[in-house]
């Protein structure tokens, strides 16, 4: 029982293999299902859903007996179907859960990004805020690190210099997990060929989200009395104060910070809410302030203050906090911060 991915971004019949079970394939012959699953009609079922844009459930006979084929299409903002969604098992068998996918569409005249509600909600949770066409700046603001960029630059500005793209990227959530996602892309899509049409797959569940603090932060140039470094995001929560939480270390954890604001506090207090933070809350406003004089995109700015973080015995530790955007779009809700105790 295997998930795959079918692209069907170019025009038909041009169809490929590029995910199975999240794992990346180079653009592989859809015959290989033929293959290894005994699917002798796999080409028809991909365009039956490529004409009707709908999904399908059935059993097929093969070669190597029935196979429960369950497919999926993925579609662009248009309507078209960008993707497959394909699920081949025993009939027997349940259903294995499926992977986040959206589509995307560039506009090669502008680069603005055409993207569905689905893509959106990939990264969101709440379909506030959802447009449809984004400038570029809009579009990756959530992406902490996307090496693979200038290809994908190269493939939408249509000079042919590529025909095709896929790569990695690291993206934030607005629950402010950060996620390892795939993207993939054809020129010469769409009815007459003109189109930029591509995808992303949210695969953080077989590869960690990547990081290169090194390189992205450039950390050489940072304070080396500095004993923490951290990413600080914002939770987003529509109708209710921005929240300001560490989530990913760039070093190691300094030895005087709690590992776990919630297993702390649920040992001391089972029954309470749960806070999931290792800032002192009477300090949630130092950030926000921050934040909004970090607005205003000016990378090499950094914003001191004085706040606590939760010492491994459950008190409150001061600690002095310098703060500034993260590179790139992703900056207006990424921050990165470097901090070192005070003494008492």
């Amino acid at each position: 029982m295997t998930w795959y991915l079918i692209e069907t971004l170019a025009q038909a019949p041009s169809a490929s293999i590029v995910f199975k079970e999240g794992e990346h394939r180079d653009w592989t012959s859809v015959r290989t299902l033929t293959r290894s699953d005994g699917l002798d009609k796999i080409e028809d079922l991909i365009a039956d859903v490529r004409t009707s844009c709908e999904g399908l459930d059935r059993i097929e006979q093969g070669r190597l007996g029935p196979r429960r084929i369950v497919m999926r299409p993925v579609l662009g903002y248009e309507g078209d179907v960008y993707g497959i969604k394909t699920w081949v098992g025993k009939p027997e068998e349940d259903l294995t859960p499926e992977r986040a996918i959206a589509s995307v569409n560039w506009d090669v005249q502008s680069l603005v990004a055409r993207h569905t509600l689905e893509s959106y909600m990939m990264s969101s949770i709440s379909p506030e805020g959802f447009g449809q066409d984004r400038d570029p700046g809009q579009f990756l603001r959530k992406v902490a690190q996307f090496d693979a960029l200038n290809e994908l630059a190269e493939l939408c500005l249509n000079d042919g210099t590529r025909t095709h793209f896929s790569g990695r990227l690291t993206v934030l959530h607005d629950d402010t997990r950060l996620m390892a996602w795939r993207g993939l892309a054809r020129s010469s899509a769409g009815p007459d060929g003109t189109e930029v049409r591509g995808m992303f797959h949210d695969v953080t569940d077989t590869e960690p989200p990547q990081i290169a603090p090194l390189t992205a932060l450039k950390l050489s140039t940072s304070d080396e009395s500095a004993t923490g470094t951290v990413l600080v995001a914002y939770r987003r929560v529509p109708g209710e104060p921005e929240v300001p939480a560490l989530i990913y270390w760039i070093s190691p954890r300094p030895f005087f910070v709690a590992e776990s604001a919630t297993e702390h506090h649920l040992a001391q207090q089972p029954h309470a809410r749960l806070p999931g933070n290792l800032i002192n809350p009477e300090f949630f406003d130092e950030f926000i302030r921050a934040k909004k004089v970090l607005e205003a995109g000016q990378d090499d700015l950094e914003i001191p203050m004085v706040i606590e973080m939760l010492g491994r015995e459950g008190d409150w530790v001061r600690v002095r906090f310098h703060i500034r955007r993260y590179p790139g779009a992703v900056g207006s809700l990424l921050h990165i911060g470097r901090f070192t105790r005070l003494e008492d």
